[in-house]
């Protein structure tokens, strides 16, 4: 089973291969920042700290909005907790 940690709560969470990233930690009792849970406003960004290749590869739609963030942000391991599908261990920071 997958673990995904966020270290500034020092929350880790067992969650189900395949899972949407924030789903599965909101139904976990963990909600991350969120706005439209489509991919498309960005507001659900968080940097991937470790475990990126734990993280299924990005749609058209988040790797659209992701790319669009990096600029803005200038941060690399952008993904969207909306999109983002857990199969390992990753360690996430939202991004504010």
């Amino acid at each position: 089973m997958p673990r995904v940690s966020i270290p500034d709560t020092d929350k880790i969470f067992d969650v189900n291969t395949g899972e949407i990233l924030y789903d599965s930690l909101y139904d976990r009792g963990h909600e991350l920042p969120h706005g439209c849970l489509s991919g498309s406003c960005g507001a659900c960004r968080v940097e991937v700290l470790s475990g990126s290749e734990n993280l299924m590869p990005p749609g058209v739609i988040e790797q659209n909005t992701i790319e669009s963030l990096r600029m803005e942000l200038k941060v690399e391991n952008i993904r969207l907790s909306c999109r983002a599908k857990v199969t390992g261990d990753v360690t996430i920071r939202p991004i504010k």
